[in-house]
């Protein structure tokens, strides 16, 4: 198996673009981004991790683009991502190809460019849809070396903890660290979202640090739901109160983001809420036309405070 990241080398690069401008692609995906319509923080376990609850709701838009070419024999993986993205180490594509190859003994030669729309480290989960795509795909076309779903779950699980969430594909609730999911129905018939990315970075560590020292001083007065009745499991009913619980310690160390959420509200939506621990803020509109106001509106100015900001509309049914 051989993989290359193709970010450091300028003559790979042109090997790339060479198989990319000569050949039709074998697949053109378009993995979509989430938002936590509810996230509650439980304990912190000996491991580090903390426990949640969560519902994940997929959404199509933002959506980054992964574009996969025949490589030549032998050459395993090309990979190649647009805008580059700060850090070091492979990409979570990178890192799926690898694990799927050793786990299936299928390791096509291919050339993959990842073209990114949904914004890095912005509570969105794009990283780990980027790499559920690519484990679908491969399962998908590796035939009788095929791995099947329990075993490409518990792969997704080894990639990150909401990998499987994007691989299940559908919205569910979500506990232990992410990683226990129950799919789920919601009651409404359609809403549109609109999602603010304000391009202001959160760190996670410090967001859940900051939560164990909140919760320390004032413990949560109302625990996580996981006895709640059994219905919960399979449903998000249309009254249930939305929060997120990260909220409680990022709006006093980031006030913009507060006043982002209070503009969403007075834009009309019914709900506005921080996904994951931020920055990116959500708000569900019931009236399409309404959201697509909002959007133009915080489009044409952005707010005081902020340097700038992204907008986006999904329109879910």
């Amino acid at each position: 198996m051989t993989t290359w990241s193709l970010r450091p080398s300028p003559n790979r690069l042109l090997v790339a673009d060479t198989i990319v401008a000569s050949s039709e692609p074998l697949a053109v995906l378009r993995p979509g981004c989430k938002v936590n319509l509810h996230l509650r923080i439980g304990k912190k376990r000996e491991n580090g991790y903390h426990e949640i609850e969560t519902f994940f709701y997929p959404l199509s838009e933002p959506h980054d683009v992964l574009t996969i070419h025949a490589a030549p024999t032998g050459s395993g993986l090309f990979f190649s991502c647009e805008p580059n993205l700060p850090g070091h180490g492979p990409n979570l594509v990178e890192r799926a190809y690898e694990a799927y190859a050793a786990l299936a003994g299928y390791a096509p030669d291919i050339a993959v460019s990842l073209f990114k729309r949904i914004p890095a480290g912005a509570g969105l989960g794009g990283g780990s849809s980027d790499a559920a795509a690519m484990l679908r795909w491969l399962e998908d076309t590796a035939g009788d070396k095929a791995v099947g779903e329990e075993a490409l779950s518990r792969l997704a699980l080894g990639l990150g903890a909401d990998v499987p969430f994007f691989l299940l594909g559908r919205p569910a609730w979500a506990e232990g660290v992410g990683e226990i999911l129950t799919p789920a129905e919601v009651e409404w018939n359609s809403m549109t979202f609109l999602l603010l990315d304000p391009h202001i970075h959160v760190d996670t560590g410090w967001a859940y640090s900051a939560w164990d020292e909140l919760a320390r001083q004032s413990p949560p007065t109302v625990p996580l739901t996981s006895k709640a009745p059994e219905h919960k499991k399979t449903l998000f009913p249309a009254g249930t109160i939305l929060v997120n619980d990260f909220e409680r310690v990022v709006f006093p160390g980031y006030p913009a983001l507060r006043r982002l959420k209070e503009s969403l509200l007075a834009e009309g939506a019914s709900v506005a809420l921080l996904s994951g621990s931020g920055a990116c803020l959500f708000g569900m509109f019931r009236n399409p036309e309404q959201a697509r106001k909002a959007a133009m509106k915080f489009a044409a100015s952005t707010p005081p405070g902020l340097g700038r900001l992204e907008v986006h509309c999904s329109l879910e049914a």
